[in-house]
């Protein structure tokens, strides 16, 4: 198979901005063309907020906890800096889980072993083994300020004891609407690569413009490669209609829909 198959196919890609060179140079050695539009910003927390210090202040008390959870890389990277600076040793007994291949190599890096989920999203990690029998089980969750909504209520469902590190802030990022419409509208896209529903819905959002002023029709006709049945069934609630569901949100998994959608199998 020729390595150029997706030659002169423009491809929107919507990860954070610091994720979002790998996935462009993937689909650039495919003859594609990347087309960036960050769809989630992530910001540091102020090390002075009163989030900060809840968080921090879980980190130091680490050893109380049955079950870590980690979703995703930014989590893992923050929490590892701070379990790094006040645990010389980590804390024994503890179970540790990360959503996605990456989450748990950035946990490796500072020498811990996560138990990584078949699957991207929290439908995946709600199905481990270790997250069946939670009764009065300590959790916590290693995340950003939103979502994974399904994952608290679904542990507390469960009758976990849930605790959650906020570590990052994730935001809807702000565009011009010159930049709107150069990057949707005027870029002639031929597929559209989402990894979140979050950031399916922040794309809804930016595509309609500062005044809602942009018909999104074409839009919602593009190819959409999305992780998940669940966030397939968020976009066509928002009236996506060419909906392909990839086995995950790392980069081959969604390279791989894309390529089996366009070769047609």
């Amino acid at each position: 198979m020729s390595t150029l198959v997706l030659q002169d196919q423009n491809i929107l890609i919507t990860r954070a901005l610091d994720k979002q060179p790998s996935l462009a140079a993937l689909i650039d050695s495919y003859g594609a063309t990347a087309v960036p539009l960050p769809c989630l910003d992530i910001k540091a927390l102020d090390t002075n907020s009163v989030e900060f210090g809840i968080a921090k202040q879980q980190i130091l008390d680490l050893d109380l906890f049955d079950i870590v959870i980690c979703i995703s890389t930014n989590a893992a990277r923050i929490a590892g800096e701070l379990i790094d600076q006040y645990w010389p040793q980590l804390p024994v007994k503890i179970k540790w889980l990360a959503i996605g291949k990456a989450s748990a190599k950035a946990l490796a890096g500072f020498d811990i072993d996560a138990q990584i989920m078949l699957g991207s999203d929290s439908e995946a990690l709600l199905a481990h083994p270790a997250l069946q029998s939670v009764a009065n089980k300590k959790v916590l969750i290693l995340q950003g300020n939103n979502g994974r909504e399904l994952l608290l209520k679904s542990l507390t469902s469960r009758s976990a004891i849930i605790s959650q590190a906020i570590l990052y802030n994730r935001l809807i990022p702000v565009y011009t609407d010159q930049q709107v419409e150069n990057s949707l509208y005027n870029s002639a896209l031929s597929a559209i690569l989402i990894t979140s529903g979050e950031a399916l819905c922040n794309l809804t959002t930016i595509a309609r413009g500062s005044s809602r002023q942009f018909d999104i029709t074409s839009l919602q006709s593009t190819l959409l490669i999305v992780p998940s049945t669940r966030v397939a069934q968020i976009a066509s609630t928002q009236g996506y209609l060419n909906i392909k569901v990839a086995s995950g949100a790392d980069d081959q998994s969604m390279l791989n829909a894309l390529l089996s959608k366009r070769l047609g199998s």
